[in-house]
């Protein structure tokens, strides 16, 4: 999680007007699917004029989980919203996500839709009054509903501040450990039972802590993740792509080119969808509504629950750019590789 570029939002709560409590059926929301351009997913309906990022949704879509940032970061909720039957549910805060000490933000439904992970600064010790260091919680699937959150142990959060999970169909969690101005790509494997102790991810990643969160493919394929300072930077932080070989090398980071990326600040959360068809990604950047013509009142006013309006937003757009990246990135000469060892033999909870 990258905080410090969090723009400050309106000051209105202006909760997707217009809903009325339900979207018509089918996938998205009824939405059906981007294109090749990326746009704002779901406006005036998950996307509300706040700072809106981070989405993670059931394998078979019916289940869509997003995070919604008040401004100045002093609240964080997860919104869910349902599939049932010929309508989606109005937008709600999740029952986990409810209580206003803590702040909840980036969740995660693993692959295989029984683990739902995501961070918070509740204390480990439930009858404390005092938020502890930004972790890593986890709820099993019940039912259509979810067990209690409880926070991962030490071997995976560390003390100090742990973000973005992310885990593979064998059960690999990567997460970023917070350090100075960034922080290290990290993992652990659920093995026997239990988690393995964190470690950093090898060469070519952790080159510099510079960098924010990392989103792995679930098959392993590949892992996204914002990088900052880097030459072909198009400014803030950019989507870079770390894609694994056939041999398990990796490559260096590829510029994920303009499609995600801009001269935006808050480029800080990247994921796929459940079949790797749609990405969706966060951004502060602005579509061009109050330019070329006399600005009015109530325009302006306008900007305060639309999603382009400067605040982070959530976006979407056909992965099949993603897809031409990795082929060609695969394609192109080795180079100095390392090897990622062999592979972590686990088992699924």
């Amino acid at each position: 999680m990258w905080f410090r570029t969090i723009q400050v939002g309106v000051m209105f709560f202006c909760l997707w007007a217009g809903l009325s409590g339900q979207t018509k059926a089918g996938p998205y929301l009824g939405l059906g699917r981007p294109g090749r351009e990326a746009v704002p997913f779901a406006p005036g309906i998950l996307n509300s004029g706040l700072a809106t990022r981070d989405i993670t949704l059931m394998p078979d879509g019916s289940e869509i989980y997003v995070g919604l940032f008040l401004p100045g970061f002093r609240k964080a909720v997860i919104i869910e919203t349902r599939q049932e039957g010929d309508h989606w549910t109005a937008p709600e805060v999740a029952a986990f996500s409810r209580d206003p000490r803590w702040r909840c933000l980036e969740p995660c439904i693993s692959p295989d839709g029984r683990r739902f992970f995501f961070v918070s600064d509740r204390p480990a010790d439930l009858k404390s009054d005092k938020p502890g260091p930004f972790g890593i919680w986890e709820m099993d699937r019940t039912g259509k509903g979810w067990s209690e959150p409880r926070r991962l142990p030490t071997e995976v959060n560390g003390s100090g501040n742990t973000f973005y999970p992310s885990i593979t169909r064998e059960g690999v969690l990567h997460f970023l450990q917070e350090e100075g101005q960034g922080g290290w790509l990290m993992r652990s494997a659920w093995k026997d039972g239990s988690w393995t102790t964190a470690e950093k991810l090898p060469s070519p990643f952790n080159a510099d802590s510079r960098q924010a969160n990392p989103r792995v493919d679930p098959d392993g394929r590949f892992i996204l993740v914002p990088l900052m300072g880097r030459p072909d930077s198009l400014g803030g932080a950019d989507y870079y792509g770390y894609f694994r070989r056939e041999d398990g090398t990796w490559t260096e980071p590829v510029h994920l080119g303009p499609t995600v990326n801009s001269a935006a600040r808050d480029e800080y959360s990247i994921n796929l969808s459940p079949d790797g068809k749609v990405v969706f990604f966060g951004s502060d950047r602005a579509l061009p509504r109050l330019e070329g013509k006399p600005m009015r009142w109530a325009d302006i006013l306008a900007e305060r629950t639309q999603p382009g309006n400067g605040q982070t937003a959530l976006w979407w757009v056909d992965a099949g750019f993603l897809l031409t990246l990795r082929e060609e990135a695969l394609a192109a000469p080795t180079g100095k590789v390392v090897t990622d060892g062999p592979p972590v033999s686990l088992i699924k909870k």
